[in-house]
């Protein structure tokens, strides 16, 4: 008898194991998205009952394109891409799907979508984007607690989390101190935001790799207050904010960020003083980090606005104290698209150039997207800490 239940259980195990290998197979059978030699892609979706199947994405013109169907797989071949990070899905009798053949996806505030990257050309910017056989930094999350927050309301007594990029050589090297860049989300963000969407660690290891870019540590918080972390990092509801003003999603950034400082510094073997901290972000993180800039105008040596910049008006006697500090660095970059945000960006501009402020602005093609603000992060950081 226990021989016979032995031999059951065996088999059981065996269904259960074979049947667990089974789920682990090779998805769709179809090869999605297939990048080809002149740089087109391919992509494929088996939906033999479907009436309609489009791509939607960036690496067709105008988003959206029909697929066209045989023997019940859709295919659509785009023209040559340049090098880039590309966002896409399907859409299939007019609802939306990610690609199963595709496990490359990332959330986009609460919105799951595909991705691959293509590098045309070494050096282009899909090239910054991939990972290289260089040395690699590394990517930890650390709780920190804010003692400002738990002071101004007891119900933001809890601690929140960090997405610390520590560069090659870190672990290496205990004695050496490393300057820090703080990098801030946009709205219906949070701390992962520029490490899927942003490709941080990437760029910052192939910048460094290439001696392009100063070996730094990228901290990234979440920039919402009543939020602790990311989705499923956190015992809270996420709760998304558009807003992109000191309203209640901000309010108490500028007080609370110092806590932030205090704990990386004390956490992590960087140098201290101004000539050592950069702060940078984008949309509602560039408003930010100029706003922090203009609070705390002997903190930051470097200050990078991407698609978002500090109030000119009320603010005057701020943007001089911050000059008068001399930072290393006022940097803007924003799309030509870009209307509001330009026009914004353009007053500080010329307020600065009125007054004999130097700050760096760059324009690109484009408006409010990730595509830009890849391009931002890329070109600021080889500016830091020189």
């Amino acid at each position: 008898m226990k021989r016979i239940l032995f031999v059951m259980t065996a088999l059981v195990a065996a269904c259960l194991s074979a049947s667990a290998q089974q789920a682990l197979g090779p998805g769709s059978g179809l090869v999605s998205p297939e990048i080809n030699p002149d740089h087109s892609v391919t992509f494929r979706l088996r939906a033999p009952k479907a009436v309609t199947v489009q791509l939607q994405g960036d690496c067709v013109p105008n988003g959206r394109a029909d697929m066209v169907e045989r023997d019940g797989v859709w295919t659509l071949t785009t023209a040559p891409l340049e090098g880039e990070l590309y966002r896409y899905n399907f859409v299939v009798d007019g609802q939306s799907m990610l690609d199963p053949s595709n496990v490359y996806r990332f959330r986009d505030v609460a919105t799951w979508i595909n991705y691959f990257t293509l590098s045309a050309k070494e050096g282009d910017k899909g090239w910054y984007y991939e990972v290289h056989p260089v040395p690699h930094g590394t990517l930890s999350y650390v709780w920190y607690d804010s003692p400002t927050l738990a002071k101004l309301n007891e119900k933001d007594a809890f601690p929140r989390r960090l997405a610390v990029y520590t560069p090659p050589g870190y672990e290496e090297n205990p004695k050496a101190k490393y300057p820090v860049l703080y990098l801030l989300h946009g709205s219906g963000g949070d701390e992962d935001a520029w490490l899927d969407l942003g490709r941080t660690v990437q760029i910052l290891d192939n910048l460094i790799a290439e001696g392009k870019a100063k070996p730094m540590l990228v901290v990234m918080p979440n920039g919402v207050w009543f939020n602790q972390a990311a989705p499923g990092a956190a015992v809270n509801m996420f709760q998304p904010t558009m807003m992109n003003s000191r309203s209640q999603s901000t309010a108490e950034v500028e007080e609370s960020f110092p806590d932030i400082i205090s704990f990386v510094e004390k956490r992590f073997r960087v140098a201290k003083g101004a000539e050592s901290r950069a702060v940078a972000g984008l949309s509602m993180g560039g408003r930010q980090s100029g706003m922090l800039a203009l609070a705390h105008p002997k903190t930051f040596g470097y200050v990078g606005m991407f698609s978002g910049a500090a109030t000119v008006k009320g603010y005057e006697s701020a943007i001089d104290a911050l000059y008068a500090a001399k930072p290393k660095l006022i940097w803007a970059g924003v799309g030509k698209d870009d209307t509001g945000v330009r026009a914004n960006t353009l007053e500080l501009k010329a307020y600065c150039d009125a007054h004999g402020y130097p700050i760096t602005y760059y324009e690109s093609d484009g408006a409010h997207t990730w595509v830009n603000w890849r391009i931002y992060l890329t070109t600021f950081a080889q500016k830091l800490f020189k």
